[in-house]
């Protein structure tokens, strides 16, 4: 229920759109696929009107069924921006309001969770600790439960801090909110979304996933495992209720971006309050960031089987929506060139890359700190022979050769080419999204 990883995000200037998207988004989303990191549907759209929506890859791999442009693929916490406006929408009808204490909505509530209001469940500064991050995770997702396993996995834990005063992101705090939904409305929150968001807004194929049911068009999920599909873990779709559970199509989410731009399903108090960023320039339901010069909102979902990203630039009337059912697709990598290419930016197309074995007294040569700006580094460590990155701030991330110098990460594309001065390793160029970055390495 998703976050993906980089080196770096550079701000380039504004461009005018790229004439000729489709041809470089389909060359760039099929070198994904001709590697098996990517299978899905994605979309792009600028000044409201989609300009390029295409399907890749197969909707289930054992039966050879393609993927199409109808294809269902489950959101995973791209729910979440759908029960954000469903709360919304109760305020808007005077059944709540977002400073309402959520114990006023909840069953049996520990006395440690009276301090929380609902505004803190929707920007996950509750203090609440995540489900999805306890270690009988494994075993409770298998279990038919839409509230009760999760709420008793969490409600006599002690609170990871003060509400309101951190973001820490909590799947538990739309669990909540799920029931939150039902108490305001007096309905199960999947009909009360279906009422009031889905159909108005025209979005047919959008709806909470169900283990049972047979829904037509329905992916089934994988893990690629950077090779052949294989299936992926089950879950019960009972389990992530409004933090995880509908399922959509690329046309549908199209079909909401237009509803959140010309005011269909929500007032446009309740769209400002719903982009308002909060602590981590997270907001309801919606990450909020600055992109050169321009308000991006976007959120990214991950659930067994499938990942997915959605993202708009409002003031370009741009819409990026990537939907996988690879649960570990590279989704963000897409989603991000997929922009580039939307903007007219540079993009580099992912290659198949060979992974080569250097020799010991070579892979020595290249440990070390390599400064890319003076207060952001990549330190280089060795494990046997396996060269380990981290960069400022961030996780640590394999890199392996495919050239003496010359080395790339599997999770991202990018490549780092060493330099030498004298026959020794004196720094690296990072490349990627179309710029070279020099880091000397430090003595």
């Amino acid at each position: 229920m998703g976050i993906h990883k980089t080196f770096l995000i550079f701000g380039l200037a504004a461009v005018t759109f790229a004439q000729d998207i489709t041809a470089k988004a389909d060359e760039f989303v099929s070198a994904f696929v001709k590697q098996n990191k990517f299978s899905g549907t994605v979309l792009i759209a600028k000044e409201g009107k989609v300009v390029f929506d295409k399907a890749y890859g197969m909707a289930n791999y054992e039966w050879s069924i393609p993927n199409t442009t109808d294809t269902k693929f489950r959101l995973g916490s791209v729910t979440k921006q759908f029960g954000a406006a469903a709360i919304l929408k109760l305020e808007e009808m005077g059944k709540l309001k977002t400073t309402d204490k959520a114990c006023d909505y909840l069953p049996d509530c520990p006395e440690n969770w009276k301090p929380i209001i609902i505004h803190h469940l929707l920007t996950h500064t509750s203090g609440i600790p995540n489900f999805t991050a306890l270690k009988d995770y494994g075993q409770l997702k298998l279990l038919p439960s839409k509230y009760d396993e999760q709420y008793k996995a969490v409600r006599d834990l002690k609170m990871d801090f003060d509400p309101g005063t951190k973001f820490q992101y909590s799947n538990t705090g739309y669990i909540l909110l799920g029931q939150i939904i039902e108490k305001a409305s007096g309905k199960p929150w999947e009909v009360f979304l279906d009422e009031q968001i889905f159909v108005p807004a025209g979005m047919t194929n959008t709806r909470a996933d169900n283990n049972l049911v047979l829904l037509p068009k329905r992916a089934s999920g994988y893990r690629a495992n950077g090779g052949a599909p294989t299936n992926a873990s089950y879950i019960d779709m009972r389990i992530p209720s409004v933090a995880g559970a509908l399922i959509s199509t690329t046309g549908d989410l199209y079909k909401w971006d237009r509803a959140l731009a010309s005011g269909k399903i929500l007032t446009e108090s309740s769209r400002t309050k719903m982009w308002t960023p909060e602590k981590d320039n997270y907001a309801y339901g919606w990450g909020i960031a600055k992109q050169n010069g321009k308000t991006e909102q976007s959120h990214g979902g991950g659930i067994d089987g499938f990942s997915t990203f959605i993202l708009r630039v409002p003031e370009d009337g741009v819409l990026i929506v990537v939907l996988s059912n690879f649960e570990d697709g590279k989704t963000g990598d897409v989603r991000r060139g997929l922009t580039d290419i939307a903007y007219g930016r540079p993009i580099e197309v992912p290659k198949e890359r060979t992974e080569i074995q250097l020799d010991s007294a070579t892979i020595e040569d290249y440990p070390g700190t390599y400064q890319l700006s003076p207060d952001f580094a990549l330190v280089i460590t060795r494990q046997g022979n396996q060269l380990i990155t981290q960069a400022t701030g961030q996780g640590k991330m394999p890199i392996f050769a495919e050239a003496k110098d010359t080395f790339f990460p599997k999770v991202m594309p990018a490549t780092i080419v060493f330099t030498r001065e004298n026959g020794k390793v004196s720094g690296l160029i990072l490349k990627q999204g179309g710029r070279e970055m020099p880091a000397p390495k430090k003595p």
